[in-house]
């Protein structure tokens, strides 16, 4: 009770012990130290209806199912991103290719092309179900964006955490069982929350089928593929938003409480804007919690503004080195 994993422990018989313990566990569903039920994460659908054979899980999203089998090889050369250039002007080419033209070599000069080939009648296709508001679809996308918000907010969490040495803790909280992993209740002490996101982390590492992880990236390819398309994605929620103020709020106190230099905090708040993620969804998130820090921490907010300007322009510059070479 109470025991906690240590990075310094990873090679141990014990560590691997318990890691096989946590992997038949299920994380506490008990209530948040307010006494409110915990907001969790859109559920998964039925596992047995997914499909293991791409990094997209094509069972969680059924009315989108088309979609996804056919990007699969597409999904795989694009880092399981949707990337609404790599389909201009194949629309029309890709309609007019049969299977059998896409697979000879001699008719298409990359693996990459050929999977864009692939995909582009259905991009094509479900870009313009989309435009026309076909409810099953909306309703997926609207799914999708409650999954990747739940995502970046763990993300950022664990980001912060991170560069606050506190994952995990230092002194693990004797409360915090191994299979407590509700770190969804951010109104806990901090402590708690970093252990509690530690254990969720041990737990999704060993977890073979990642199927938490394939939901995300599923969800993040399907928000990306909507806003490519044209569709406005909805506003934030408010429970997430709650949730980054609250633990951006209960971190900055403690780093000021614990006398952390200017250097530091600049570097926990970093860590969580970049902890966002990629995508027209986290871009959308980063730039609520931007305003949010603006008249809170303005001094702060612009150092991390210019180091997230700086990463951003260098993955820029290299993405276009890239298709230069492409």
């Amino acid at each position: 009770v109470g025991s906690s994993i240590k990075p310094q422990s990873f090679c141990e018989p014990a560590f691997v012990s318990k890691l096989l313990r946590l992997s038949l566990m299920v994380c506490d569903k008990s209530p948040d130290s307010t006494g409110q039920p915990l907001v969790r994460a859109a559920p998964l659908a039925d596992d047995t209806a997914a499909d293991d054979s791409g990094c997209l899980d094509e069972g969680l999203f059924r009315h989108f199912a088309p979609l996804l089998r056919v990007s699969q090889p597409y999904a795989s050369q694009s880092g399981c991103r949707f990337r609404h250039a790599s389909f201009d002007g194949l629309a029309d080419i890709g309609t007019s290719c049969t299977s059998e033209d896409v697979q000879r070599p001699r008719r298409v000069a990359s693996p990459r092309l050929a999977a864009k080939l692939g995909a582009a009648p259905a991009v094509s296709a479900f870009a313009a179900r989309l435009r026309e508001g076909e409810e099953g679809l909306v309703e997926e996308v609207e799914r999708a964006h409650r999954v990747v918000m739940a995502e970046s907010v763990r993300n950022a969490m664990k980001g912060m955490f991170q560069s606050m040495e506190m994952f995990p803790p230092k002194t693990p909280p004797p409360e915090v069982y191994d299979t407590d992993c509700t770190f969804e209740d951010v109104y806990a002490p901090l402590l708690v929350v970093a252990q509690r996101l530690y254990n969720d982390e041990v737990r999704r590492l060993m977890d073979g089928s990642q199927r938490l992880y394939r939901r995300a990236v599923t969800a993040a390819f399907l928000v990306d593929f909507a806003e490519c398309a044209g569709m406005a994605l909805p506003p934030v929620p408010e429970t997430y938003m709650s949730m980054l103020q609250e633990v951006s709020t209960r971190v900055a106190d403690e780093l000021e409480r614990s006398g952390a230099d200017r250097a530091a905090q600049q570097g926990a708040r970093t860590a969580f804007l970049q902890g966002l993620g990629r995508g027209a969804a986290s871009d959308a998130l980063r730039q609520e919690v931007k305003k949010w820090w603006a008249g809170r921490w303005p001094s702060v907010l612009l150092a991390s503004a210019v180091g997230t300007a700086a990463l951003l322009g260098a993955r820029a510059m290299a993405a276009q080195r890239g298709r230069a070479q492409a």
